[in-house]
């Protein structure tokens, strides 16, 4: 699947190499799925987003497909047990990146999923 890879202890590189390996992935036709709360977090509230992952929309000029799930159900935070249960997934409306800052855009899809969830 070839992730991109980062390193969690250098902040500043990090999003380097997201923005740079992103750009590029994107360009070479493939997609790329992020995480913008950056860990799994209680099942019941979402956590801050990261607007990583739109900057490289906007950079790329592609839209941005929000996604929402309650996996958190089954796979709590700070556990690696996994429960049973049924995981339901919402596909959202697709985000035209040339509208809105980053920051705009990360609320956005954090507004629809937070709607759906």
């Amino acid at each position: 699947m070839r992730p991109i890879a980062i390193e969690r202890a250098n902040p500043a590189s990090a999003i380097r190499s997201i923005l740079k390996n992103g750009e590029r992935r994107l360009k070479e036709g493939n997609r790329i799925v992020m995480y913008p709360e950056g860990t799994r977090g209680r099942p019941d509230k979402l956590g801050a987003f990261k607007s990583s992952g739109a900057a490289i929309a906007k950079k790329a000029s592609v839209v941005i497909l929000p996604v929402g799930h309650n996996a958190g159900k089954y796979w709590l935070h700070h556990n690696f047990l996994k429960r049973s249960g049924t995981i339901h997934l919402q596909i959202g409306p697709a985000i035209d990146s040339e509208h809105g800052s980053a920051r705009e855009l990360t609320k956005q899809a954090r507004d629809w999923i937070e709607s759906v969830l």
